[in-house]
């Protein structure tokens, strides 16, 4: 039995609104990042209700740019998106732990967005998943 490989591209609106999101999504991680890495000592009572110090939140910089560049890179963006979802279920994980439920729909809907734009950007992702129509 013989198989039809189908050779389809992606369309040059979707290549585009999928690389403009994925731009606005990394310019916010590293912004993050930065304001992470640069976070001052005095700072630490924003975050006691949290239950982080200032070094942690520094590591948790570090990662964040981390997985912003590898999301970044069209050869590792799958693995970057990966990444940024388990650093955002992260965020979701720290908002309900101290009951901030809320608060956590910003994190999940950055990573929803974070597949979309890598979904409309990227032809190994729509193979991976693709939309049927009825």
């Amino acid at each position: 039995m013989a198989t039809v490989s189908q050779v389809t591209t992606v369309s040059k609106g979707a290549l585009w609104t999928g690389r403009v999101l994925s731009g606005i999504i990394v310019a916010l991680f590293l912004f993050s990042g930065v304001m992470k890495l640069m976070m001052k000592p005095e700072m630490q009572k924003d975050l006691d209700p949290i239950g982080w110090k200032v070094d942690v939140v520094r590591s948790i910089g570090i990662v964040e740019i981390c997985c912003a560049l590898i999301y970044a890179i069209p050869q590792t963006a799958v693995l970057g998106a990966i990444l940024l979802t388990g650093y955002l279920g992260g965020a979701c994980a720290t908002h309900v732990r101290i009951g901030e439920y809320g608060l956590c729909i910003a994190p999940v809907a950055f990573g929803v967005i974070v597949w979309i734009a890598l979904y409309l950007r990227d032809l190994r992702v729509r193979e991976l998943a693709p939309i049927r129509s009825l």
